[in-house]
């Protein structure tokens, strides 16, 4: 299985899809990963209760404190992303990613990335910031390829979305 140390992502409006690619330039093996509506939309809704629930500065707050701290750690990440602009990247032989499966384990985060068949190709291990800077590069191509998400990713107050 492929690690991937390093992310970039490219917002396509024409495919409609954001283009995750592993490894662009740390001179490991590239991989490349369609990620579909659906599938971006399901993963931010799910990493509210995953972040809730695996921090323990927000697990312990009171229910109506929880996504205000953890927007707040989500912006603290944010600030401290090293985002390097690529000219406009095609992909290689992308294939569509499946499913996403993530675990905690000692305020670390893995990441497995599945195809179509269902085969674990490529893993990553994160902190808890870089696990934040991920969701916000995946938010903010929600938000660019006009996904109807909130601007705020745990800020905002639950709504229930109809995926399309």
């Amino acid at each position: 299985m492929l690690n991937i140390g390093a992310f970039t992502f490219n917002y396509d409006h024409v495919e409609d899809r954001i283009l995750l690619i592993g490894n662009l330039n740390n001179k490991q093996p590239r991989i490349d990963f369609w990620l579909t509506r659906k599938l971006v939309l399901c993963l931010l809704e799910a990493a509210k209760g995953l972040v809730e629930k695996t921090s323990e500065d927000i697990a312990n707050l009171p229910e109506q404190q929880k996504s205000q701290m953890a927007q707040f750690h989500h912006e603290q990440a944010q600030h401290e992303l090293d985002v390097e602009p690529e000219d406009e990247v095609e992909a290689q032989s992308g294939g569509l990613l499946y499913r996403l499966d993530i675990s905690n384990q000692a305020d670390r985060y893995k990441l497995i990335f599945f195809d179509v068949q269902d085969e674990p190709l490529a893993s990553s291990i994160l902190s808890y910031q870089e696990l934040h800077q991920v969701l916000y590069l995946l938010h903010r191509g929600a938000k660019a390829l006009d996904w109807g998400v909130d601007d705020e990713l745990f800020g905002a107050p639950e709504t229930h979305r109809v995926l399309q």
